[in-house]
């Protein structure tokens, strides 16, 4: 009778320590993926612009002012989590941008949603000194500078250097390392 408790004991011992391990797995797993989705995408990419700023090399398109100036065209999650992230810092000032408005002097970063061949070319001639931000290859394509691209379930950014040509700034090595560069394969 004792050998048989004993037996009893070991394999209900054995039972609860793995059911224990896979409660503590589950646990390690749900918490994982919930602390991987508290950062959104809208976060990252605003994240992302005001970073990019500092990561340009303005040269002397925007004289000696140590403000940065970020201007959106749209009225979105980026857009929003970039004018909080500006309001909170004192370097940064944030606009808001409209089509009938006449453009606002001094952007560094313009960021847009528009995909339209014609729009990004307006923006960019109403904003000559600034880098021209927006989503998708379809913004390179269409005469954005840079865009927001998922590569591998992230997001990264795609620098066209054909659209940068003749900007009166340069990318900084530190941007240029993390970003994906259009027509260049990465291995």
């Amino acid at each position: 009778m004792m050998k048989r408790s004993i037996h009893h004991f070991y394999y209900s011992y054995k039972a609860r320590a793995i059911a224990l391990w896979l409660s503590a797995l589950i646990v390690f797993a749900i918490s994982t993926c919930v602390r991987a989705h508290d950062i959104r995408d809208d976060d990252l990419k605003a994240v992302y612009l005001f970073r990019f700023a500092m990561l340009v090399d303005w040269k002397a398109s925007h004289g000696m002012s140590s403000q940065y100036h970020f201007c959106v065209d749209a009225d979105n999650g980026v857009s929003k989590k970039l004018e909080e992230i500006a309001l909170s810092k004192p370097q940064a000032v944030f606009h808001q941008i409209r089509n009938e408005q006449t453009p606002t002097p001094g952007c560094h970063i313009v960021y847009t949603t528009t995909n339209e061949a014609d729009q990004v070319s307006a923006l960019k001639a109403s904003f000559p000194n600034a880098l021209l931000v927006g989503e998708g290859r379809r913004f390179t394509r269409a005469g954005g500078m840079m865009a927001f691209v998922r590569v591998n379930n992230r997001i990264k950014p795609l620098i066209s250097r054909s659209n940068l040509a003749g900007a009166p700034f340069s990318l900084r090595s530190q941007l240029l390392s993390i970003a994906v560069i259009e027509g260049e394969d990465k291995a």
